[in-house]
């Protein structure tokens, strides 16, 4: 099945978690950077879980799996070790929602893929299971070509566009500086602070 990669805002979103375990575990930490509406459907979850639970805003409901538990759900996160609960849970999927099967991937209709992350950069790998090893290998080369100075480059790309967008430069010259600062020269914080004081100039 082809999934088709997207940057979806999940901020108001519902999200049901059903199991407590440590897969489950790994895909609350991943949703808690995006989304605090975030319920655990869980007869027991793991120590770290049950203190992430205790100090955020997540909600807990101690019990088995009913069909109810996801009626108003838009993602569903199924991650259970239970094959029986898991088929129940893709039974139960309301036709408005969204599933992501942690055993059987292929499945639902959502992946988790790995993220790397630099500030506003955001960069997602995913092999659809054919090999993890090459996404671990992927993300350890994005750690090393990307290091954390990358933020701020990323962050002075930002300003540098919104602050010429308001410029009375033509529409070609713009186009050719915000080319121009993509250039490695430009990770150098001396030339960030050049090409400030040339905006404040212009603009």
């Amino acid at each position: 099945m082809p999934l088709m990669p997207l940057m979806i805002d999940i901020s108001k979103k519902h999200i049901v978690v059903v199991g407590g375990g440590r897969v489950a575990e790994r895909r609350i930490k991943t949703l808690m950077t995006y989304s605090k509406d975030i319920h655990v459907i869980s007869p027991t979850v793991t120590e770290q879980l049950q203190q992430l639970i205790e100090y955020s805003d997540i909600k807990w409901s101690e019990k088995t799996f009913e069909a109810k538990d996801v009626q108003y759900a838009d993602l569903i996160v199924v991650a259970t070790n239970d094959d029986a609960t898991n088929q129940c849970v893709l039974q139960s999927k309301p036709s408005h929602a969204m599933i992501n099967m942690a055993s059987e991937a292929m499945t639902g209709d959502v992946i988790f893929p790995s993220i790397f992350q630099r500030g506003k950069l955001t960069i997602s790998i995913s092999t659809n299971g054919a090999s993890p090893g090459l996404t671990a290998q992927l993300l350890e080369e994005f750690n090393q070509r990307f290091d954390r100075d990358y933020e701020t480059y990323v962050d002075f790309l930002y300003e540098c566009r919104q602050r010429i967008k308001r410029s009375e430069l033509s529409s070609l010259k713009q186009k050719r500086f915000l080319k121009e600062i993509l250039a490695d020269d430009y990770l150098s914080h001396h030339k960030q602070r050049e090409v400030r004081n040339w905006l404040d100039s212009v603009i």
